[in-house]
């Protein structure tokens, strides 16, 4: 395969309601049947950025009662919260973060339908728009990721003809008026992409549902970050959905300091653990599923590298939105401990990530939902805290919070909600860490 890579020009920014981007892109290979009823869902569920309401900043607000402002919660203060209208339009799904290290200033990278903004949240009751970075070839599609490393972040969106974006976060130091940005490089030798992981320790990036390696998992090494040089592919099973790669130090002292992926396979049903350490011979160390399962979506691993709490997006949720345990203390043997449905709705799980002994959980119409893992090893998933950012349903749909980041300075947490906007929010109680 012939590789590119260029740099690029300024992309005219676009500035619309979702209503009038098009189709959004969905959570699932677009092929699938699964991608095609997600697809009619957000078509028929999606908000238009006139709805999203008014800037709140400048003072916290307070969960009291089980309501902070509108929005039903537990536990969890509402810091500040920026409106789509506020952060450039379109539609958005996910979001990553960055730290400065020199300035020690904290962003937001905000995935939208028409390109990527850029928050100052180092006062989270006070954050700035910082500027756009327009989408890659005009590409307008509600889909996109983005990962950082060192002080570059890398953008793709799962869109034909949109490819990788490289653009250099040193550029947002100083700022004092939001900016139109251009990329500092453009790599074409893949179209879409659905979801990007980078391992900052290893400098290689993790790129799955791509075209390239029959939607498997594609490998870069980005050690010279404005070159993107193709490194593997792992294509093994129908789809790569999504993966988290770590360099492991877990309790299987026989996988100490290699390089693990946990890998979500979507429509395929199953959930692995690779050794990837080797890119010439990555080495499938488990494979497992479970009865009913339906798209496993994606997981993470406790502190402790002992369990994995993993989500399926697809699988009913009637009796209550279901998280599955897995023990993974042999990564060549993943063992499923159980299913906890808990009593949270029936909204559905989503992008969850574990920080201490916490579990932040995106999920969709239930907002942001905070589990206790002190009870893991029994597949029990206590909820301690929530800040919900669809106050009118608790049900089952692919709307409202796509993802939440729980890596920002003093507990605070970045939560998001499609084509409505940023809330940054402060777990309280029995939900801080």
């Amino acid at each position: 395969m012939r590789h590119t890579f260029r740099a690029i020009g300024l992309v005219a920014s676009a500035f619309a309601l979702v209503a009038l981007t098009g189709p959004p892109a969905v959570a699932h290979d677009p092929n699938s049947p699964e991608g095609q009823a997600e697809q009619a869902e957000l078509l028929r569920e999606y908000i238009p950025t006139w709805k999203t309401g008014e800037r709140i900043s400048g003072q916290p607000k307070q969960c009291v009662n089980g309501k902070v402002d509108k929005y039903p919660c537990q536990n969890v203060d509402l810091l500040s919260f920026l409106p789509q209208a506020e952060l450039g339009g379109g539609g958005s799904s996910s979001m990553w973060y960055w730290n400065d290290a020199e300035t020690n200033n904290e962003y937001i990278l905000y995935c939208r339908s028409n390109g990527m903004s850029f928050i100052n949240v180092t006062d989270p009751v006070n954050p700035r728009y910082l500027g756009n970075l327009p989408a890659a070839n005009g590409t307008n599609a509600t889909w996109c990721d983005v990962r950082t490393y060192k002080n570059f972040a890398y953008i793709g969106k799962d869109a034909v003809n949109h490819g990788i974006q490289v653009f250099d976060l040193h550029k947002l130091r100083g700022l004092s008026a939001p900016q139109t940005f251009t990329a500092d490089a453009h790599f074409s030798g893949l179209t879409n992409s659905h979801t990007l992981w980078i391992n900052e320790k290893t400098g290689f990036l993790y790129v799955s549902g791509a075209n390239t390696c029959k939607k498997g998992l594609t490998i870069y090494d980005i050690k010279s970050p404005l070159q993107l040089k193709h490194a593997a592919c792992y294509d093994k099973e129908v789809y790569s959905h999504e993966a988290v790669v770590v360099n492991y130090d877990g309790p299987d002292t026989r996988f100490t300091g290699r390089e693990i992926a946990f890998n979500y396979t979507g429509q395929g049903k199953k959930f692995q653990i690779l050794d990837v350490t080797d890119k010439a011979n990555i080495k499938v160390l488990s494979t497992a599923t479970y009865n009913g399962a339906s798209y496993v979506h994606q997981g993470y691993h406790t502190k402790d590298f002992k369990y994995l709490i993993q989500n399926d997006e697809t699988i009913p949720t009637a009796g209550g939105s279901p998280n599955f345990v897995w023990n993974i203390e042999k990564l060549d043997n993943a063992k499923l401990v159980g299913r906890d449905n808990a009593t949270r709705g029936e909204f559905i799980s989503h992008n969850g990530y574990t920080v201490g002994d916490k579990h932040y959980q995106a999920a969709y119409k239930g907002g942001l939902r905070i589990i206790d893992t002190a009870k893991v090893g029994q597949a029990k998933l206590d909820e301690v805290g929530y800040f919900d950012t669809d106050p009118a349903s608790n049900a089952s749909g692919f709307s409202a919070t796509w993802m939440a980041i729980p890596y920002l300075k003093n507990g605070v947490v970045a939560v998001q909600s499609m084509g409505v906007g940023l809330y940054l929010v402060k777990p309280t109680g029995a939900a801080a860490r």
